[in-house]
């Protein structure tokens, strides 16, 4: 495995980017060649599990398309900073009965680096538009 899968490891917050939503609790965890996420919205007890793929010689992981099932979504992780990482379109609608578009998330370790989310996502955004 890569090490920089390890760089997920822990916990981290995810906020929508563009619509309120409640807050992504997330805590991940690496075991073996996989990342475990605990994931739940914030103010909600109901938890759920999800496994990821760390990619290789990237500070990313996916989300999705291991079943084999072609339809179902797969999603990237990308790690912009020590403190945030970006999955695009990640907020698919869960809170709002399946209508409206998808909107982007971005995951803060918690604390501090939460108030800097805006800022990462932007200069994310200028670097991905180059």
């Amino acid at each position: 495995m890569d090490n920089t899968a390890l760089s997920f490891n822990g916990p981290w917050i995810g906020e929508t980017m563009g619509y309120d939503s409640p807050a992504h609790i997330w805590e991940i965890e690496v075991t073996g060649h996989m990342l475990r996420i605990r994931t739940r919205w914030e103010g909600h007890a109901h938890q759920t599990d999800m496994p990821a793929r760390p990619v290789t010689g990237e500070s990313a992981f996916i989300l999705g398309g291991d079943d084999g099932d072609d339809d179902e979504d797969v999603v990237k992780a990308v790690l912009i900073d020590p403190q945030h990482f970006v999955i695009l379109d990640w907020d698919t609608n869960d809170t709002r009965g399946g209508t409206g578009p998808a909107y982007d998330v971005v995951f803060s370790r918690p604390g501090v680096a939460e108030l800097s989310a805006q800022a990462a996502y932007k200069l994310f955004l200028t670097q991905l538009s180059r």
